[in-house]
């Protein structure tokens, strides 16, 4: 249930959110290894690489944010470790202004702080890997966040993503049909197993190779969909 104290901030964002606070954007998926921290890195360090002022808030006990980011200092990228469920909203409150963007790596859906980062957030990123459990986790988490906010005045967009996955076989077909099947809010873009998001968690930043040329036609769509704030004309953000 979303207490008083949830709402009235989700109410804040929504209702009062002037152009300089930053964009929330989380990752959640209720199955876990569906690449969310990945996806979350490779978007930030491409916004930071044109510009923005990005913080990634790593609620994700494993920290593997925090452990990519220690690995090479990005300019404009800083990474905040946050396990403090109580104080997320405050902490989001009060860090907002000074960004562009904040994304939100969490563990899973399951959780409060989880719960928190969908009260939260401007748009929400589902990771879908090409297997039926990653495919009824997506199924899952997107529902468990619309239901969550289809009362507020401002609902967060959701998008899931095809991420990590072979496009050259027949489950990815499969992935694919259910859940466009299922009428989820798929994006286009698929993005293959590449080695150079494995090679991340080693150098930091964006990943090397084909696999920087994928993250920049993702982040292309989202900003194509008029998805990422960061991109658009001061007075287009609400």
């Amino acid at each position: 249930m979303t207490t008083q104290l949830n709402m009235r901030y989700v109410n804040y964002v929504r209702q009062t959110r002037e152009p300089d606070m930053a964009q929330i954007i989380s990752a959640i998926q209720q199955k876990g290894g569906s690449g969310k921290s990945t996806m979350l890195s490779s978007i930030a360090a491409y916004l930071a690489r044109d510009g923005a002022k990005v913080l990634i808030i790593d609620t994700d006990p494993q920290g593997s944010c925090v452990e990519w980011q220690a690995q090479l200092e990005t300019e404009n990228l800083d990474v905040l470790p946050h396990l403090d469920e109580d104080r997320f909203f405050d902490v989001v409150k009060a860090l907002s202004p000074k960004y562009d963007c904040i994304l939100v790596d969490t563990a899973g859906y399951d959780s409060r702080m989880a719960t928190y980062a969908i009260q939260a957030s401007d748009l929400i990123l589902v990771p879908c890997r090409g297997s039926k459990k990653d495919v009824m986790g997506a199924a899952r988490t997107w529902k468990h966040a619309t239901t969550l906010t289809e009362k507020y005045a401002k609902q967060p967009t959701i998008r899931v993503a095809l991420w990590n996955v072979n496009t050259t076989t027949a489950v990815f077909k499969h992935a694919r049909d259910a859940l466009k099947a299922a009428k989820m809010p798929l994006l286009g873009q698929a993005i293959p197993t590449l080695t150079g998001f494995d090679a991340m968690s080693w150098n930091g930043g964006l990943p090397d190779g084909k696999a920087t040329s994928a993250v920049k036609s993702f982040v292309a769509e989202l900003q194509i969909a008029n998805l990422l704030d960061f991109y658009k004309p001061k007075s287009q953000v609400a």
